[in-house]
């Protein structure tokens, strides 16, 4: 009976694979036309390289003084969430140098660049550095009564 039952299981399990023939059991090798595919421990990825950074943008700026920022002029920093970066040049794509935080004050130096793209960008000095600000997070503050 044991023998019976584990000959009936092969021949059902062969059955389900399909290598049953009628004249009995054949054993079925399957070979590939395919080159062989070696395994690797670790995967492999590729990756496109990273676009170097550039010091300076290809955008046009002019630099220039303009009368809606007198230099000497006090302004007070508003509508950034915490505080306002000090750039190296005007545009983003320069170093930070440091912050202005919300409603400190800053004095202007005069200086302006206009960018088609980003807008107005002014030089202005806060307490500890003196760099570019984009001039919307800026609004003047009123001379005080005398």
């Amino acid at each position: 009976m044991c023998c019976m039952a584990t000959a009936g299981l092969m021949l059902m399990g062969f059955a389900l694979a399909g290598i049953l023939s009628t004249w009995g059991f054949d054993w079925v090798t399957i070979e590939s036309t395919e080159p062989a595919i070696e395994s690797t421990a670790e995967p492999t990825t590729t990756q496109a390289p990273l676009p170097k950074p550039t010091a300076e943008s290809t955008e046009e700026i002019t630099s220039t003084t303009d009368a809606q920022y007198p230099p000497d002029s006090i302004w007070r920093v508003f509508n950034v969430p915490a505080a306002l970066n000090v750039r190296a040049g005007p545009g983003t794509n320069h170093q930070i140098l440091g912050t202005a935080e919300l409603d400190s004050t800053v004095t202007l130096t005069g200086q302006v660049a206009e960018s088609e793209t980003s807008g107005t960008w002014v030089q202005a000095q806060t307490t500890t550095v003196t760099g570019w600000v984009f001039a919307s997070y800026l609004t003047p503050v009123p001379p005080s009564p005398q």
